[in-house]
C-alpha cells in the first residue's frame, strides 16, 4: 500500500510544475469541479514535529462522505482519522501507522517536552478519550479519562516528560464544542419520546436572577487531572466549570480560570461572546499545597493567560464587577501579590477587543501589550512595568502585527512590511536580513482556538517565515536559513521546527505532504490523486469606487463556458478573493469556485459599508451597484438580465435588505438569514433552547443584535424605530423578485426569522420559496443535504433568471428605506 502511495505521490511532484504552468498558460485547462468531487475529498489534518526534531505526527482522513456520522459537523472527519508517524532522521523511511491495530477516529493532541510520547484523543461513537503513547515500542495507554475541548483555552499541557496536565469531564459525557452539534438532536428525540409515552413531564427549565440565566440542571463541570505515567498516580487539581489552564514553564504551578458562583453586573450593550458568570484566577502549585484565589473581586477575561518565563506571575486582564471591560487592568497575578503594570493611556481597544482577547505577553521580565493610545488608531508593542511609563517598541515599522511570531528573555520576534524583526526593549527593531516579502509560517490547525490565536506565541529565538515563492526559512538573529523549496508559491503549512517543515503543496485538489529538512525536500504522502486535474476557478479583481469614493476592487468568477447567470454573493465587510484553506473548507457553506464551475459568472462585492442600522440597507444596494456596474463595464459578456443576488448569514440579511430597496436583481437567495430583528434580540439559538447547561449564551442573540453584526447598541425598547427600520420583513411588501429562503432548524439564526419574511411574502403574494434542512446548524454537513442545497440553488436559478435578452419589468415603486405602511388589499 505505501508503495502505491510512493509512487503516486511521485507522479503527482512529476507533474506540479507543468499542471501549474499550463494552467497558468490556459486559462481553461482542467475540468470543473463538481459537487460530488467535494463531498469525495479526502484531507490531511493537523501535524506536529517533536521538540527533540526526530518525528512528526500527521492525521489524515478518507473521503468525506465515508464518515461515519454527520451529525458532529465540522468533527465528522474525526471518526474517519488515522494517525501517521514520520522518522525525520530517516528521509529514506515511509510514514507508518501509528497504532495499526486500533483503527480509526484517531486525533493527535500533543508532543511530551523530550518527543518520547504522544498524548492523543480517540472518538469512537460517544466515547471520547485521552491516550498516551510511547513512541519508542508504540504501545499506547488509554486513561479513560474524556478530554474537555473548551472554546477558549487549553485541553491538555505537559508538565514533565512524564507528566500531562489535562481538562476531563467526570461524567463522560463528550465535550461542549461536539455535544453542541450532535447532542441537541438526541436530547429533542429523548424529549419527544417521553411526551409520547406520557409517563414523565418532558420539559426544560431556566431561571434568570440578578442577570444571570442559570438551567434547572447546570453543567456538572469539568476536572483538571494530573497523571503521573510513570507512577500511574492521578491527582485531582481543580474541578468546576473551567475555561482555560496553562502550566508554569518550569512545571511548579498552574494558572486556572473558572467560572465562580457570583453573577456579574453589565450595563447595556452587551458583549458579543461574553460570559454570563463572573470568572476567578486560581493558582495551584504542582509541587505542594499551594492554592490561592489571587483576583478577588476581579473579572478575568478569557484568552489571556500567559506566565513569566521565570514561572513567577501570569498575565491577564480584568476588571472590578460591575465596570466595562474597556476599564478593566492588565494585571500580573502571582501566588502572593497582583501588580497592576502602568498603561499609562494605552488601550487594548474596544470591549469587543478585549473579550475576544488581549495581545500581551512577556520581553524577559517586562510585559508588553499590544495596544493604542486611547482616541487614536494605531496599534503598536509597548513595554509596560509598575515602576516606568510605558515604551512603544514597534513604533518606526509601517505596520505593528497583531501577533507575535516568537519570544524570548531577549527580544521578541514579529514579522511585519515583508520581513522579520527582532525587537528588544531598547533601541530600535533589528531587522534579520535584507530579503523582503516574508510572511508567517502559521500551522493550519482549524481546532485552534481563544487563547490559541493570539496569546501563545512559541518561546523560541527564531521564527519560521515563507517568501514570495513558498519556499520555507528560518529567521534568528545572525539572518535566515532556508529549510527547503517547493513547486507551490502558497504551501499550506502544518507544522514547524527549526530545522523541518511539513508542507502542503496543491494541483488541482490534490495534495502532496512534503517534508521540507535542510534545504532538501520529499514528498510522503497524498490525498485526492485522482482529483489532480480539477481547475477551481480563480477570480479577476475588479477595481472601482466605493461609496466614499475610495478606490476598492471587487472579485468576479467566471466559468469555462457559457454563463447561465451572474450571481452576486454579498456579505458586508468581505470580498472573496479565494483563498485555499483546506479541503473541509471547500466542502461545507456555498463556494464562489463550485457555483462558477456549474456555469455561473460569480461576483463577489467590496461591501465596506460603515454606517448606522438605519442606514446601512440604502448603502448595500448603492455598494452592490457600484460593483455591479464595473464587472459589467470590464466584462460586456455577464448577462446583465440575469443576475441575481446571494448572500448567506449576514450576508442572507443583506441580501433581504437589498430586496426591499431594489428593482435591478431578477432573483435572490438569502441564506441562515435574518429578517427580523426585535424578534431574534431575544430569541434563543435550538441547540441552547433544549440544552441550556452547555455554556452556550441565552443572550447570544442579545449580544450579536446590540454589539455584534446587528451594531444597535441598545434593546428594542431603546430604538425601536431603527430596529424597525432594519427588518427586512416589515418591507415584504416591495419586494419585486422571487426569494429563496434557506435555513435549517438547529442553526443559532432560527428558521423562524426565515419564516416570517416567508409568510409576508406569501401574504403580499409575491413568488417565494423556503426550504428547512433537519438536523444542520448554520452549515449543511450531511453530504446528501450538500448536495441537494447545490441543486436546489441551480434549480431555483434556472426557473427564476429570465431568458437572453428578457428582464423582469418591476411591479412596485421605487424601494424606500422605511418600514412599510401599505395595508394588504382587500380580498
Amino acid at each position: 500500500m505505501r508503495g502505491t502511495i510512493r509512487a503516486l505521490v511521485g507522479a503527482l511532484m512529476a507533474l506540479a510544475c507543468l499542471a501549474s504552468a499550463a494552467q497558468a498558460e490556459d486559462a481553461v485547462s482542467g475540468r470543473p469541479v463538481t459537487i460530488d468531487d467535494i463531498v469525495e475529498l479526502e484531507a490531511f489534518g493537523r501535524a506536529a514535529i517533536s521538540p527533540d526534531g526526530r518525528w512528526a505526527v500527521y492525521e489524515k482522513r478518507g473521503a468525506y462522505d465515508t464518515a461515519t456520522r454527520f451529525d458532529l459537523a465540522a468533527r465528522a472527519p474525526w471518526t474517519i482519522m488515522d494517525l501517521w508517524l514520520v522518522d525525520l532522521s530517516a528521509p529514506d523511511q515511509e510514514p507508518q501507522r501509528l497504532l495499526p491495530e486500533e483503527g480509526l477516529g484517531l486525533q493527535v493532541v500533543a508532543w511530551s517536552p523530550d518527543g518520547g510520547r504522544l498524548l492523543i484523543s480517540r472518538l469512537r461513537g460517544d466515547e471520547y478519550e485521552f491516550g498516551v503513547v510511547t513512541i519508542a515500542d508504540r504501545s499506547v495507554i488509554w486513561t479513560g479519562l474524556t478530554p474537555e475541548t473548551p472554546p477558549e483555552g487549553a485541553s491538555a499541557e505537559w508538565v514533565s516528560a512524564h507528566e500531562v496536565v489535562v481538562l476531563t469531564r467526570p461524567d463522560r459525557s463528550l465535550p461542549v464544542l461536539i455535544r453542541r452539534f450532535s447532542g441537541a438532536q438526541a436530547r429533542m428525540t429523548e424529549a419527544w419520546r417521553r411526551s409520547a409515552l406520557g409517563r414523565e413531564p418532558s420539559r426544560t427549565l431556566i431561571d434568570a436572577r440578578d442577570g444571570v440565566v442559570r438551567p434547572e440542571t447546570p453543567d456538572e463541570g469539568q476536572a483538571l487531572v494530573e497523571l503521573d505515567l510513570e507512577t500511574g498516580r492521578r491527582r485531582r487539581l481543580a474541578e468546576g466549570r473551567i475555561s482555560d489552564f496553562a502550566v508554569a514553564p518550569d512545571g511548579s504551578a498552574v494558572a486556572v480560570v473558572q467560572a465562580t458562583d457570583r453573577p456579574t453586573v453589565r450595563g447595556a450593550p452587551r458583549v458579543q461572546l461574553e460570559g454570563d458568570e463572573r470568572q476567578t484566577l486560581v493558582l495551584i502549585g504542582l509541587d505542594g499545597d499551594r492554592r490561592t484565589e489571587v483576583t478577588g473581586d476581579w473579572d478575568v477575561a478569557s484568552n489571556l493567560l500567559r506566565w513569566s518565563p521565570d514561572s513567577r506571575a501570569v498575565l491577564i486582564w480584568a476588571r472590578r464587577d460591575g465596570a466595562d471591560w474597556t476599564a478593566g487592568r492588565l494585571l500580573i497575578a502571582g501566588f502572593d501579590d497582583v501588580a497592576v503594570p502602568d498603561l499609562g493611556d494605552l488601550t487594548p481597544g474596544t470591549a469587543e477587543a478585549i473579550v475576544a482577547g488581549v495581545r500581551a505577553d512577556w520581553l524577559g521580565d517586562a510585559p508588553v501589550i499590544y495596544a493604542r493610545p486611547r482616541g487614536g488608531a494605531r496599534f503598536d508593542w509597548a513595554s509596560v512595568g509598575t515602576g516606568a511609563a510605558p515604551r512603544a517598541l514597534t513604533a518606526t515599522l509601517a505596520t505593528a502585527p497583531p501577533r507575535l511570531a516568537a519570544t524570548s528573555a531577549e527580544a521578541l520576534l514579529v514579522v511585519a512590511d515583508g520581513a522579520v524583526w527582532r525587537v528588544q526593549r531598547d533601541g530600535a527593531p533589528e531587522r534579520t536580513s535584507g530579503r523582503t516579502a516574508f510572511q508567517e509560517a502559521i500551522p493550519s490547525d482549524a481546532e485552534r482556538v481563544g487563547r490559541f490565536r493570539g496569546n501563545d506565541a512559541p518561546r523560541r529565538s527564531w521564527a519560521a517565515v515563507l517568501d514570495a515563492d513558498g519556499e520555507s526559512f528560518v529567521a534568528e538573529r545572525g539572518g535566515v536559513r532556508s529549510i527547503g523549496a517547493g513547486a507551490d508559491a502558497r504551501p499550506r503549512v502544518l507544522a514547524v521546527s527549526g530545522d523541518a517543515a511539513l508542507v502542503l503543496e496543491r494541483v488541482g485538489l490534490a495534495e502532496t505532504l512534503m517534508v521540507r529538512q535542510g534545504g532538501d525536500a520529499w514528498a510522503i504522502d497524498a490525498v485526492n490523486t485522482d482529483k489532480r486535474d480539477i481547475r477551481l476557478i480563480e477570480p479577476m479583481a475588479i477595481s472601482h469606487l466605493d461609496n466614499e469614493g475610495r478606490a476598492t476592487r471587487s472579485w468576479l468568477y467566471l466559468p469555462p463556458g457559457p454563463i447561465r447567470g451572474l450571481i452576486v454573493r454579498v456579505y458586508p465587510g468581505a470580498a472573496d478573493s479565494f483563498v485555499w484553506w483546506d479541503p473541509l473548507t471547500l466542502t461545507y457553506g456555498t463556494r464562489s469556485t463550485v457555483l462558477a464551475a456549474a456555469g455561473f459568472a460569480v461576483l463577489s462585492p467590496s461591501m465596506n459599508v460603515d454606517a448606522s442600522p438605519g442606514e446601512r440597507g440604502d448603502l448595500y444596494v448603492r455598494a452592490v451597484d457600484l460593483a455591479v456596474d464595473a464587472a459589467l463595464a470590464a466584462h460586456p459578456e455577464l448577462p446583465s438580465g440575469r443576475m441575481a443576488i446571494y448572500g448567506h448569514s449576514f450576508g442572507g440579511y443583506a441580501t433581504l435588505e437589498i430586496a426591499t430597496r431594489s428593482n435591478r436583481y431578477q432573483s435572490y437567495i438569502a441564506s441562515a438569514s435574518l429578517s427580523d430583528f426585535p424578534g431574534h434580540w431575544g430569541g434563543f439559538a435550538p441547540t441552547a433552547r433544549i440544552q441550556p447547561e452547555d455554556r452556550m449564551s441565552l443572550q447570544s442573540g442579545q449580544a450579536f443584535t446590540e454589539a455584534g453584526q446587528g451594531g444597535f447598541g441598545v434593546p428594542p425598547w431603546l430604538d425601536l424605530d431603527t430596529y424597525l427600520q432594519s427588518s427586512p420583513y416589515l418591507r415584504a411588501d416591495r419586494v419585486t423578485a422571487p426569494v429563496l429562503l434557506l435555513t435549517a432548524d438547529l442553526d443559532f439564526v432560527p428558521p423562524t426569522q426565515a419564516e416570517q419574511m416567508f409568510s409576508a411574502l406569501a401574504r403580499e403574494g409575491k413568488t417565494a420559496r423556503i426550504v428547512t434542512f433537519w438536523g444542520e446548524h448554520h452549515h449543511a454537513w450531511s453530504p446528501a443535504n450538500i448536495r441537494e442545497r447545490y441543486r436546489l440553488i441551480f434549480d431555483w436559478l434556472d426557473e427564476t433568471l429570465p431568458g437572453v435578452g428578457v428582464t423582469t419589468a418591476a411591479s412596485a415603486g421605487p424601494p424606500t428605506g422605511a418600514p412599510s405602511s401599505q395595508k394588504p388589499p382587500p380580498p
